[in-house]
């Protein structure tokens, strides 16, 4: 612009020595100011969207990077556990792996982690061990799979990424990462698979993708496409050599920028890449290029039609002033001179307008700090008045009415306005409305600076959002188990230089998953924000909290005063999650169990502080919820026992080790005997007699109930088939095996095969099967009892026995329990209700029988009141069948 006015301002006395030759230079020198210009600003917005590019690259690299680390933490805590379980071969491996207790932990494990599908567990030979999805586990071989034939043949290959291939359930874009598992000698044990999908990374790219031009993929390294959005199903999978990433990668840079044309969509684009820091892989991040610079052009385009109309301008009026000056050159001297002039500003303001259109706002000043040009969208970022906006305000005037309006800068408010001296100068400014300011200045040749500012706000807001999902759980914003575990081991180091205290506990609400079965998933999601709240407002400044998954929470609470601030702290969340909750129009309760474990005595770690507070808050589950417990080092003993308990009895079914044991069930009228009930019983080869008490819970909790009592259901037909007398046979079911969908089909296919007359077969649940799905468990008892199957209702008079259960089904039989008959002879209000089961049963039409009984006196009571049947020690006690071979063998036989 100083040019522009220097050599106008000669014009009058060139045009008087040669109109032609001086308008020529004139124009040229338009051109060369011209072409300077839009060379600038092509600079300035390359660097733009160079640095936007790489900005949003690096970030979403990271989260790439965090969420597949998410991932292989619970890889290695797997790993860890068949470390600390002494696995040294393929056959405890096998045992380790194979467990039900490790199908649930996986489960949980990736219940937080919405990017895994899915973690498995194979062995040396790639079987299939264990399957977070799928209980019980199909029989798959996985060796002939790219991850599994890599780590099987190089010993020194700890982790491969696989190939993107289509999962065969759903039909998602999926990669593995796989961990091998090795023996303390360094022996192939197998290895643990990551299912990553990869549209959940295309779900997140697709929300936050600011403009439809834009690509955002990742690369392995030797350049396999793994994700595409947009989406392209025929390129996902495949290898693109003159892909960007692959093309850094081989020159030894995998992190920069380049502009070439796509070998996938064949456009030209402007590329930023990023690589993963802990993973093979790369992050593309492009615009095309079309779009990038479409700014730029629009204002090259400006400043060049506005050059080239001046240059036109200022040729033609050489040639009219030329002929004017030969003709009449005293006469029309003072006339050329005024037309040029209005020519002049006309061009002016067209130029003025392309300015006012660009996006950035722009001032240019000149070398003795006056501006020369401010454009409207500079004026309208700070609001500046009309008086500061003329040519010749100093620059001085315009740094301190902007500075008014400043936060904070990086460099201090003399760069936005003070020249940069021979190299271009960059910053960030905050505006007092929250805006964010890029302000870029740049020297123009002859003295005088340009600067542009842009507001790049929501960009800003973009990329704390992503930094915040990073860390937090996206339900109730609570921090994550990730920044929970950095917030811990920070906590943690400090403590440990003060010689401090701290607990940590875990929360685990009571009752969570019949809030979903009732009211829905939106509920129990509702339900779970208001705890995060109730934690957040019931913690202080020396807490953290955070949710680790599901419906487990954690809270540290550090600056611990006494020896009791950890229980007083357990019972203040406690009490805070008691109070009722209202859930839309019902009010709910659900209340909550804590395990506590206190640093250092529990642990210096946050792993060990962790399992320790785990294994507390399954001591205070198991104690009747709605408590605390603190760690105590026997847990972990205990923890380890149960453990082997359960390996035991998952090793003892099919062997001689689990027996059947019967009781006979007796007329109480006449005294004959109609039938018997089947009880388990296990003979531990090294522990001897378990109580069905201590392994039955056990095989409930680690879903070996299942098989467990397929096996009894089985085995009891089995026998009562062979007896010559057709007496019948009572086994009881868990509420587990009511879940199965296919019971009815099992029940039909065992008597199928058995040959029992499904007369004889009487199946035994208990009412809280009702609580869960009334429909359901009708449904299923109804299919049952189609078969001719018989069904009783067992311990009745205990826990959630209702008038609407008998009403709701038309049971076969109830069993009165023998807390009950217990208290015949000794409480009158024990036999009121035994009278009054017997009358109901009467009323009802429906027989009665009574388990437990042990004297004559109950013997006489149940006599009195007409009681149908009975079992008990009086009668006979549980025994194998050969004991009561005289009964259910006719005369002739046993002769």
């Amino acid at each position: 612009m100083r040019v522009f006015r220097s050599v106008l301002g000669d014009a009058s006395t060139r045009l008087r020595r040669s109109p032609i030759t001086s308008c020529g230079i004139l124009a040229a020198v338009i051109a060369f100011a011209a072409v300077a210009t839009v060379v600038n600003l092509h600079h300035q917005s390359t660097r733009d969207v160079t640095r936007g590019l790489t900005s949003l690259a690096t970030i979403l690299a990271d989260q790439a990077d965090r969420s597949l680390q998410a991932m292989e933490l619970a890889q290695e805590e797997v790993i860890r556990e068949f470390h600390e379980a002494h696995v040294t071969d393929a056959v405890t491996y096998a045992a380790a792996a194979s467990g039900h207790n490790l199908h649930q932990e996986l489960k949980t494990r990736i219940a937080s982690l919405p990017q895994v599908n899915a973690i498995t567990i194979l062995d040396h030979r790639g079987k299939l061990l264990n399957f977070s999805r799928y209980w019980p586990i199909p029989e798959v071989d996985l060796s002939d799979r790219d991850y599994f034939q890599a780590l099987a043949s190089d010993p020194s290959l700890q982790r491969f990424v696989s190939q993107p291939v289509r999962n065969r359930g759903n039909g998602v874009w999926t990669i593995y990462v796989a961990r091998k598992v090795s023996a303390p000698d360094g022996a192939f044990l197998g290895m643990i698979l990551g299912a990553v999908e990869l549209n959940y990374f295309e779900d997140l790219y697709r929300r936050i993708v600011p403009a439809e031009d834009y690509v955002i993929g990742v690369f392995r390294r030797d350049g396999v496409l793994l994700v595409r959005y947009p989406r392209r199903d025929d390129a996902t999978g495949n290898v693109f050599p003159r892909s960007s990433a692959t093309l850094l990668a081989a020159e030894g840079t995998p992190n920069g920028t380049m502009r070439l044309v796509s070998p996938i969509d064949g456009r030209d684009r402007v590329v930023a890449v990023q690589a993963l820091n802990n993973y093979p892989m790369m992050l593309i991040v492009s615009r095309t290029a079309e779009a990038a610079l479409a700014p730029f052009r629009q204002q090259a385009a400006a400043v060049i039609v506005s050059a080239t109309l001046l240059a036109a301008c200022l040729i033609g009026l050489s040639f009219s002033v030329a002929r004017r000056l030969r003709d009449r050159e005293h006469q029309g001297r003072a006339d050329e001179r005024s037309r040029a002039e209005r020519e002049s500003r006309r061009q002016h303001a067209a130029f003025g307008v392309a300015l006012d259109n660009m996006a950035q706002g722009l001032c240019l000043f000149d070398d003795r700090r006056h501006l020369v040009i401010m454009n409207a969208r500079f004026a309208e970022l700070y609001t500046i008045p009309d008086h500061l906006r003329g040519q010749g305000v100093t620059a001085e005037a315009i740094r301190g009415y902007v500075a008014s309006r400043l936060v904070a800068v990086r460099d201090g408010a003399n760069l936005l306005v003070e020249p940069p001296g021979d190299k271009r100068a960059w910053t960030v400014a905050e505006l007092d409305d929250g805006r964010a300011i890029d302000i870029v200045r740049a020297p123009v040749p002859g003295g005088g600076w340009v600067c542009t500012h842009e507001d790049i706000t929501e960009r800003r807001r973009a990329e704390e959002q992503l930094r915040f999902l990073a860390g937090h759980d996206a339900l109730t914003a609570l921090p994550n188990r990730r920044l929970f575990q950095e917030t811990v081991e920070r906590e943690l180091a400090a403590l440990a230089a003060t010689e401090g205290e701290a607990a940590l506990l875990c929360v685990d609400l009571d009752g969570f998953k019949q809030i979903n079965d009732v009211f829905g998933h939106p509920a129990g999601d509702t339900l779970l924000i208001e705890v995060a709240n109730r934690l957040r407002r019931k913690i202080g400044v020396r807490y953290a909290a955070a949710r680790l998954g599901g419906d487990e929470f954690a809270v540290l609470a550090t600056g611990l005063t006494s020896a009791d601030a950890p229980g007083d702290a357990a019972r203040a969340l406690i009490d805070s999650l008691t109070a009722s909750f209202q859930l839309d129009e019902a009010r709910v309760d659900v209340g909550c169990s804590v395990g506590v474990a206190v640093f250092p005595r529990d642990g210096d770690t946050y792993t060990q502080l962790l399992k320790a507070a785990d294994m507390a808050l399954y001591r205070a589950k198991s104690e009747g919820k709605g408590t605390f417990s603190y760690f105590e080092p026997a847990m972990d003993s205990a923890a380890r026992d149960r453990h082997q308990l359960a390996r035991d009895l998952r090793a003892a079914i099919g062997t001689d080790q689990l027996q059947l044991h019967y009781q006979p069930q007796v007329e109480v009228a006449a005294g004959d005997v109609t039938g018997f009930e089947a009880l388990l019983r296990w003979n531990h080869p090294i522990r001897g007699t378990i109580p069905p008490a201590q392994f039955i819970p056990l095989a409930e909790e680690t879903g070996l109930i299942l098989p467990l009592g397929e096996w009894v259901v089985r085995a009891a037909c089995d026998e009562a088939a062979g007896w010559a007398r057709p007496l019948g046979i009572a086994v009881n079911l868990s509420i587990a095996q009511f879940r199965q969908s296919d019971l009815p089909e099992f029940v039909r296919s065992v008597l199928a095969e058995t040959g029992l007359d499904p007369r004889r077969l009487e199946l035994e649940i208990t009412e809280s099967l009702f609580l869960e799905d009334t429909t359901r468990a009708r449904r299923v008892l109804q299919n049952i009892k189609t078969h001719g199957v018989r069904i009783a209702i067992d311990d009745f008079g205990t826990g959630y026995s209702s008038l609407l259960t008998l009403q709701s089904f038309a049971f076969d039989r109830l069993k009165i329990d023998r807390t009950f008959i217990g208290q015949i002879g000794i409480t009158h209000k024990g036999m009121t209700i035994v009278k009054a089961i017997i009358a109901l049963g009467q009323s009802l039409g429906m027989p009665v029988i009574a388990e437990g009984i042990e004297t004559q006196e109950q013997l006489a009571f149940l006599r009195d009141h007409r009681c149908t049947e009975m079992q008990g020690y009086l009668t006979g006690r549980p025994r194998p069948i050969e004991s009561y071979r005289d009964i259910v063998m006719t005369a002739e036989e046993m002769a």
